[in-house]
């Protein structure tokens, strides 16, 4: 019987808390270690941070311990994860993280991505981002899908998501409360918005093999029709109750990827729908949405023995092997 895989729980907010619950469950992986830099969780068993009845005889620390691999999960800018990816893999670790901007990196951030991936290299080690959106709904499915299509034209995905079910940190995220004028104010800061859509596009178009002419993306407020009250918030009538954003992609002056998120308070008919136009048209839908706060921590762990056998270097869900249209 071979060896559990080490893990280490790195970053202990509420996807990382249940990323490291999961691993708990999971025979084939042994949590012995857990990092996050605040001084109030510092030196604390792990067991009671995670709310379990039961101390585990880990203590947090807010240095990186020895492992097999590294469960991420602290920022969702891609420099900064850079730096500490970076140095997770110069000790010798493979890491997978929550990091959006990491779903595709060479976009925006490419001579950080490409150093990175140097790194990996030359410590024989292999990184991926991960996650449900980005990570998978918007994106990794809607490519995997296309193995089943002779052509492809065109894709186009809609993500609906009742952000009254979700957790305080993505409301605020995304706007939920605020009036419309601050609404358009913290969205020109890219304070509010949901990051990684961008990444997820041009991961399409890179999965494809298509080049874009043209890369666009829009943000504006939901307005709530009457007040809502959530556990965490107050949604007053008229202000905003979450976003809608758009990513488009033109090739050759034709939009061929359209992606869509719709995350505010209230939303009716929460759902993921792809469709993809070509031979065959593909039209898949998931009622009821994917639920993030789930399934984000499931695919940061279920993704490991995948990422322990992958070459070194930087790493995007499609070079894990991922099948689509060739």
């Amino acid at each position: 019987m071979s060896k559990p895989i080490r893990v280490i729980q790195c970053g202990l907010g509420a996807i990382g808390q249940a990323a490291a619950r999961l691993v708990l469950d999971k025979e084939k992986l042994q949590l012995v270690g857990a990092m996050d830099r605040d001084p109030k969780l510092v030196g604390r068993d792990l067991g009671e941070v995670l709310g379990l009845k039961r101390k585990l005889g880990i203590a947090v620390s807010d240095e990186l311990t020895d492992a097999d691999v590294v469960i991420h999960c602290t920022t969702s800018n891609f420099k900064e994860c850079a730096a500490q990816i970076g140095k997770i893999a110069r000790t010798g670790m493979h890491c997978v993280t929550s990091c959006e901007e990491a779903l595709f990196p060479y976009y925006s951030h490419r001579a950080a991505a490409e150093r990175l991936h140097e790194i990996c290299v030359k410590h024989s080690v292999a990184a991926v981002g991960a996650g449900v959106n980005p990570g998978f709904v918007m994106d990794t499915l809607a490519v995997f899908a296309t193995v089943v299509c002779q052509r492809v034209d065109a894709v186009r995905v809609l993500r609906i998501v009742d952000a009254g079910t979700r957790r305080e940190a993505l409301q605020r995220k995304v706007g939920a409360g605020k009036t419309e004028e601050e609404f358009h104010k913290l969205a020109q800061q890219k304070k509010i918005r949901h990051v990684g859509l961008t990444e997820s596009l041009v991961f399409i178009a890179d999965a494809l093999g298509w080049d874009l002419d043209r890369v666009e993306e829009e943000i504006s407020p939901v307005l709530s029709p009457k007040e809502v009250q959530t556990e965490h918030l107050t949604v007053k009538r008229n202000a905003a109750a979450g976003v809608r954003q758009i990513a488009r992609g033109r090739r050759y002056g034709h939009e061929v990827l359209r992606l869509e998120l719709q995350m505010y308070v209230g939303a009716p008919a929460p759902r993921d729908e792809i469709e993809i136009h070509g031979d065959p048209p593909l039209h898949l839908v998931v009622h009821g949405g994917t639920p993030g706060d789930v399934a984000t921590p499931a695919i940061l762990v279920n993704v490991i023995p995948r990422l322990i056998e992958a070459k070194p270097g930087l790493h995007t869900m499609r070079t894990l092997s991922l099948p689509h249209i060739t």
